[in-house]
């Protein structure tokens, strides 16, 4: 009687650490739910706990193919499911992994396909039994449990075994569901995990896109306004400049306006005042001289006057820098000073640019050699000279009311080597790509005109 009670005693104290292993595997899986987040990790310890809590020579966990990231290819294999974890003794794991996917036949087919639990102590006893794959584990023992969602989706099953039969009880299976429902939780958060991280990447992947892009425009953006201070900055400058030259160019207007209202009128006027007092001289009256005197230097004061007046007038003053106005300019003053008279002005008709220089040689050279001949051949009392520079063509036309030129010479001066002069300004207006032109004015005179194209030239700058 002794002997029963400490049997029972004993039996009931195992029993009792038995059921206190097998809550804490359960306890222990339900706090690696909420810490642990990989899936793998976390269905190996599930099913080591089956092992444990059925004390089973083998557990495995099999997933479909969609949980288990195979291949396409085998995906499309329907009916098979995939081994996600298996716990055993040592060479257990290597067998499972040779045996591949199973096809959920025979006592696998109600777990797999018909959501049953199925509890078989003997195998080999049982009708639906079809027999094991080459080099599987005896198994005589069997315990399977589907898993499935909260939807009633298929996921997988727990398949235990044991090489002895009769070893799995009907509170194996309760615990194995459990394990299952536990498992089916851990799947269903690690699709929530995943989806929730795949959301986060493309999310990142939207905001690092629109950060370049934003990036990308912010310095498109900042080069153009970076181009904008620029023309702004040059366009300041410009209109300074402009201002400079508009109030340089009214302060020339307001001298060469009081030059010609009062001091070439005072001069004028000394002049006429002279030649009447010359008139009223008796003859021999040695008045006369300096009389003359002041004439003469009252002309040439006027001349002075009326040469500082052009200079002050020029639209374009170059007088500094030597350009073309300011050569012509000289010529004209220098030659007038030698040729008692005949009347030289310059007109400036128009003055877009300075032309390239070899334009301003060019025209420089014509104009010299036409108003050389206008002093030894044309008996002339008065030439213009005209310079019209546009933003297309440079114009220059020498024109004179003397006795003109031959028509034999007009038409025969380009091959004939004794016009030299004629010839040479010919050459140096086609070397520039343009035209001179020699023809007899309607009233008497010659016109020299030479057109040089500027658009042509620009590069020559």
């Amino acid at each position: 009687m002794v002997q029963t009670s400490d049997d029972s005693r004993t039996n009931l104290i195992a029993s009792l650490q038995e059921r206190a292993e097998e809550l804490a595997q359960l306890n222990r899986i339900a706090i690696a739910l909420t810490s642990e987040f990989d899936l793998q990790r976390l269905l190996q310890m599930i099913t080591d706990a089956a092992r444990k809590v059925t004390a089973a020579e083998y557990a495995a966990f099999f997933l479909i193919p969609e949980l288990t990231h195979e291949s396409p290819e085998r995906r499309s294999k329907k009916g098979l499911f995939h081994l996600a974890a298996i716990s055993g003794e040592h060479g257990v794991e290597e067998h499972f992994r040779h045996v591949g996917p199973v096809e959920g036949i025979g006592v696998l087919h109600p777990v797999f396909w018909k959501g049953a639990s199925v509890l078989v102590d003997d195998v080999l006893a049982d009708r639906r039994y079809v027999g094991i794959p080459r080099g599987h584990i005896p198994v005589r023992s069997f315990l399977g449990v589907q898993l499935r969602t909260r939807e009633g989706s298929i996921l997988g099953a727990f398949l235990i075994g044991h090489t002895q039969p009769s070893r799995f009880k009907p509170r194996h299976v309760e615990l194995i569901e459990a394990l299952s429902a536990q498992a089916a939780v851990a799947i269903h958060n690690a699709q929530l995990i995943a989806r929730e991280r795949h959301a986060m990447e493309e999310q990142a992947a939207r905001l690092e896109r629109e950060v370049r892009e934003r990036t990308a425009e912010l310095e498109r953006r900042n080069q153009e306004l970076t181009r904008v201070a620029t023309d702004l900055q040059t366009l300041h400058h410009e209109l300074t400049e402009a201002q400079k030259r508009q109030m340089l160019a009214d302060e020339r207007s307001r001298i060469a306006q009081e030059l010609h209202d009062r001091v070439q009128q005072t001069l004028f006027t000394i002049g006429l005042k002279a030649d009447w007092a010359l008139e009223q001289l008796p003859p021999g009256s040695p008045l006369e001289r300096p009389l003359r005197t002041i004439k003469q230097l009252a002309s040439l004061g006027t001349a002075q006057v009326r040469d500082a007046i052009f200079a002050l007038s020029s639209s374009e003053p170059q007088t500094q820098d030597g350009g073309l106005i300011s050569r012509l300019y000289t010529l004209i003053h220098d030659l007038r000073e030698s040729a008692a008279g005949l009347d030289m002005d310059l007109v400036v008709a128009e003055w877009a640019s300075a032309p390239p220089v070899a334009v301003e040689n060019a025209l420089f050279s014509v104009a010299r050699e036409a108003l050389s001949n206008v002093l030894r051949h044309a008996q002339a009392t008065t030439v213009v000279v005209t310079v019209q520079v546009t933003r297309t063509q440079a114009m220059l036309v020498v024109q004179d009311n003397g006795v003109g030129l031959a028509p034999e010479i007009l038409e025969s001066y380009r091959h004939n080597p004794a016009h030299l002069g004629l010839r040479g300004m010919q050459q140096r207006v086609s070397d520039c790509g343009g035209q001179l032109l020699l023809v007899n004015g309607e009233e008497g005179g010659l016109i020299v005109k030479a057109v040089i194209p500027l658009d042509s030239l620009t590069d020559r700058r």
